[in-house]
């Protein structure tokens, strides 16, 4: 490898040895700097231009919606093909060298400065870049205007490309009013995309760039209008901009435009916290006619004391939210009632039976309690107030929606894992209602309520309602497929479809959600000041609604038949499997579990002779003789035929429970007469009495009334059966009406 030392001969000074070089070196250095920096302040000097308008679309890529933008104007960005094909055209007319020139065309500005100043008359040399500073940055003095827009357009060619320039002016060109943008303008005057737009079109628009005072003589269809557009259409075509199809057409068509609505939705339809251009999933003809739906259901119940309704309908399997109708119309109720709490009535109640036919609490047939037993202090009623259905199954429970029953199931569920499961599927505050929340006193808003209704219709599995394209997607397993399944079969109709009304308590909301494997319906009809009606029941007022939503969308399409659900024949007395003796069956549906249903056994024998019954445990000696009596040990609410002897006194087997009234409580009596209820074990009429003294029999399964006198009291009763005695202490309150 070859070394090359270069040296200077030593006659010679270095440049950077020489003073005065140096120090055009560093003026040299320090321009250059300078220069650096001002383009810097230039460049960080652009101006950017408004917000644009917020515009949502639909599912098919179509404008739904267009709002002011936040300084009030009609602003819509073009297409890229849009601007692709009006630039040519509008570059010929505005600046034939903005390809060339760096924000300013010094020829221009020369002639225009001459023929101003020196012969008077007038004439612009603004650049459309300078054009486009002048619409960023206004300014009234004509020579401050001039030197800004210079200093501006400059700053912005140094920021943005020359496509991007073109771009913003298409975006930003005014065109009449507060109409602003090539795109806004040709959905304005023509209802269409700027992509579509003719060269007469264009031609007739950019003039109004210029002069957008002419916008009353260009709807008005003036000639002389369409002349001058007509004239830059021929420009074009000489230019070779416009075909000779293009321009012949133009000789041949009238320009006819007229103002057009751009496309908005309410208010309280667009989501808070949606972007702009976002992805609404909304399908605008099917929302047209859901208002119209509501409008004709409030204005028919409006003598009726009902003023609003709100529906929402939701994609099972997605949470797309396709239609969403908050109240009958915004002019009327700018309230969006879909997101307000209200009490929810009954419709909790299948959520309550999916939770227990998961756990394996009960099956479709299990036999429940109707009557108005106490529960910690809490005596359920049903909507039908005193009537009273004794035993029932599950599934006639469900469809009855029956309250004494949901209570007693809540009870086998417990409040605490109901509550826990209600947080899952975003219901809150369950356990505050204690046992009441199942009928009605937990509150929720119609979205709630519909999301939580997504585990039924989607075999098990809650999914988020969303209403635009970036909101994610959220997904949680709450049950196993068969209990849904199970509850969506005992709320079917003969539609396909599965319904569960709602009213809430004195009558101020009435609801109904229907579901099938594709979609889900909310209705809520009510007032918005919580006012009550006797219209607003579940079943009368929001389910016809409902049923007419479900039609608009066919036919229902039930959830398929899962491999966990298990059919098995029960006893209907006790849910039990059928056993050798049971008088009749019923098909049941159940998850399937491990723990196989027990036999039913549920007849018994019981000994007479004619003055008391004996049991297995009582039985004397010479039972073979007596009378032999077959009973079903039920609840004895089912026995208020069942007339039986007293037991034997002797029985060591022998319990009595009473259930009315409750001992230690204090009880606000209406009437004059006092229900006394007990039930026995065996079975056995019970003798009631007060203080030392009798007062009645009371016969297996039925009620003993027991008049009192008009003042308050403390009562001290007593029911006894053979040898057994149970006491109560209550305090009598007498409700009297304030006149």
């Amino acid at each position: 490898m070859y070394f090359v030392r270069l040296s200077l001969p030593t006659d010679e000074v270095p440049i950077f040895g020489n003073p005065a070089m140096k120090r055009k070196g560093e003026i040299v250095l320090l321009m250059g700097l300078s220069c650096l920096f001002g383009l810097g302040m230039l460049y960080d000097m652009a101006p950017q231009g408004a917000p644009l308008s917020p515009v949502f679309y639909d599912a098919e890529g179509r404008v739904i919606h267009v709002g002011l933008s936040q300084d009030g104007k009609w602003r819509l960005p073009p297409s890229p093909l849009a601007v692709k094909r009006i630039a040519p055209l509008l570059l010929y007319k505005e600046d034939r060298y903005f390809w060339w020139h760096f924000g300013i065309f010094p020829p221009a500005l020369v002639r225009a400065a001459w023929y101003s100043f020196i012969i008077g008359k007038r004439q612009g040399g603004s650049t459309l870049t300078m054009q486009l500073a002048r619409l960023w940055r206004p300014k009234k003095n004509f020579l401050l205007r001039k030197f800004t827009e210079i200093i501006t357009a400059v700053s912005i060619e140094l920021r943005h490309s020359k496509s991007e320039i073109v771009s913003f002016y298409l975006t930003y060109a005014p065109f009449g009013g507060n109409v602003e943008g090539i795109e806004t303008a040709a959905q304005v005057y023509f209802g269409k995309s700027a992509e579509l737009l003719t060269p007469l079109e264009v031609g007739a628009l950019l003039l109004l760039v210029q002069r957008p005072a002419l916008v009353g003589r260009f709807l008005r269809g003036d000639s002389s209008f369409y002349r001058s557009a007509l004239k830059w259409v021929a420009c074009w075509y000489e230019a070779g901009l416009v075909s000779r199809d293009a321009y012949e057409q133009a000789l041949r068509t009238p320009l006819i435009a007229r103002w057009r609505s751009l496309p908005r939705l309410a208010p309280y339809l667009l989501p808070a916290h949606a972007d702009r251009g976002d992805t609404l999933y909304l399908r605008l003809a099917f929302q047209k006619q859901l208002e119209q739906l509501l409008q004709q259901e409030v204005e028919r119940q409006r003598l009726c004391g009902v003023r609003q309704g709100a529906i929402l309908v939701a994609e099972v399997s997605t949470g797309k939210v396709i239609a969403y109708v908050p109240s009958d119309s915004y002019r009327k109720c700018a309230i969006d009632l879909i997101q307000v709490q209200r009490s929810v009535g009954s419709t909790l109640k299948p959520l309550l039976w999916a939770q227990a036919l998961n756990e394996g609490k009960i099956h479709s047939e299990t036999p429940l309690l109707d009557v108005p037993r106490p529960y910690g202090g809490y005596v359920p009623l049903n909507f039908e107030r005193e009537k009273y259905r004794g035993l029932v199954s599950a599934t006639q429970a469900l469809i009855l929606s029956l309250n004494a029953p949901a209570v007693e199931l809540l009870e086998r569920v417990g409040i605490h894992r109901f509550s826990e499961q209600g947080r899952l599927l975003n219901l809150h505050g369950l356990e505050k209602g204690r046992y009441a929340s199942i009928v009605g006193a937990a509150e929720a808003s119609l979205w709630r309520l519909l999301e939580a209704y997504t585990a039924l219709a989607s075999g098990g599995n809650k999914v988020k309602l969303r209403r635009w394209a970036s909101e994610s997607v959220d997904r949680i397993t709450i049950w196993d497929s068969a209990a849904s399944w199970i509850v969506s079969n005992i709320l079917k109709k003969e539609d396909g479809w599965s319904y569960k009304t709602g009213t809430s308590s004195y009558l101020r909301d009435a609801w109904c959600i229907a579901y099938d494997s594709r979609y889900l319906v909310g209705v809520w009809l009510g007032n918005p000041d919580g006012s009550s009606s006797g219209c607003l029941r579940g079943r009368e007022a929001a389910m016809p609604l409902a049923r007419r939503v479900t039609r608009l969308l066919g036919v229902g399409i039930p959830l398929s038949l899962p491999t966990s659900v298990e059919c098995l024949w029960v006893c209907p007395l006790t849910g039990q499997r059928v056993g050798p003796l049971c008088p009749d069956s019923i098909l049941a549906w159940r998850r399937k579990q491990s723990s196989p249903l027990p036999l039913c056994q549920h007849q018994r024998q019981l000994w007479s002779d004619g003055q008391y019954t004996y049991c297995e445990a009582c039985r004397p000696m010479q039972a073979d003789s007596m009378k032999v009596l077959r009973f079903l040990p039920l609840p004895w609410a089912l026995l208020t035929e069942c007339y039986l002897p007293p037991h034997a006194p002797h029985c060591q087997s022998t319990s009595v429970d009473i259930l009315s009234p409750l001992s230690h409580t204090t009880i606000w009596l209406a009437g004059s007469r006092l229900p006394l209820q007990a039930v026995a074990s065996p079975l056995s009429p019970i003798l009631w009495g007060k203080d030392s003294d009798t007062i009645g029999w009371q016969a297996a399964g039925s009620v003993l009334w027991y008049s009192l006198s008009e003042k308050d009291t403390l009562l001290h009763l007593w029911a006894q059966v053979g040898r057994v005695r149970k006491h109560a202490f209550c305090r009598i309150i007498r409700y009297r009406k304030r006149r």
